[in-house]
């Protein structure tokens, strides 16, 4: 169950990375948002807590909330607190999607004790290319359990698939378990990508879950060291 504080942070997180807050801005008050939201100050000061701890907001002594640089403006950043998916978080550029390999397969051991599914599980296998503004930017190898995703096809492919689990199947995306590395690129990845073998990788090994905590995506991302760059907001 989502709580109506946790509802309203998510709202006024949308706001910031939409830039309805300009970066540096001060935050509406307490007494003003909950008029806004109609809830409590109480209420109110938990929703700003929760993106305080999650770097979003910074508090002034004595001045006020106030929103951080987010580096909104430049548009090679993914934002790891928020991120929904390539052409939700690009909007204003131009992605393609090239298949490389679309089958439906079954979870080995490995894969079955990594999704928290039983061996033998169907699930669909994808590998494709993403190309942003012309920049052949990631490799994806992913797998998608068909038990919650049971229908996939190259047109949902092409164009998003977190898209089409939030709208099409009407499914919350909740939680996304991220681990980054740096690793030399194998021959066949550097093709992908336009890059020589042994040239530096950023590696993003994934576990995308439901609000419910089902495991629906285990993906690895192998990223074009000269385009990608990771924000990770921080509270100390």
């Amino acid at each position: 169950m989502t709580h109506k504080y946790q509802s309203i942070s998510s709202d006024i997180e949308q706001r910031i990375l939409s830039g309805y807050y300009s970066d540096g801005n001060k935050l509406p008050t307490e007494e003003e948002l909950g008029k806004e939201f109609n809830v409590s100050r109480n209420t109110i000061r938990k929703a700003v807590d929760t993106l305080v701890k999650r770097g979003y907001i910074m508090a002034v002594q004595g001045s006020g909330m106030f929103i951080r640089n987010i580096a909104q403006q430049d548009n090679s950043i993914i934002n790891l607190e928020n991120f929904r998916g390539l052409t939700a978080d690009f909007q204003n550029s131009t992605i393609e999607s090239q298949i490389i390999e679309f089958n439906e397969t079954t979870a080995t051991e490995s894969l079955a004790e990594i999704m928290n599914c039983a061996v033998g599980t169907e699930l669909y296998y994808i590998n494709r290319l993403r190309i942003i503004d012309g920049k052949r930017w990631v490799v994806e190898y992913s797998y998608y359990n068909k038990q919650y995703i049971p229908f996939l096809n190259e047109d949902i492919i092409n164009d998003s698939i977190y898209d089409y689990i939030r709208n099409g199947l009407n499914r919350q995306i909740g939680y996304v378990d991220r681990v980054i590395e740096a690793a030399p690129l194998n021959l066949r990845d550097a093709h992908l990508l336009g890059l020589q073998e042994g040239d530096p990788a950023l590696i993003s090994t994934n576990k995308s879950m439901f609000k419910t905590g089902e495991i629906f995506d285990y993906s690895i991302d192998i990223h074009h060291y000269k385009y990608t760059k990771f924000l990770k907001l921080s509270n100390l």
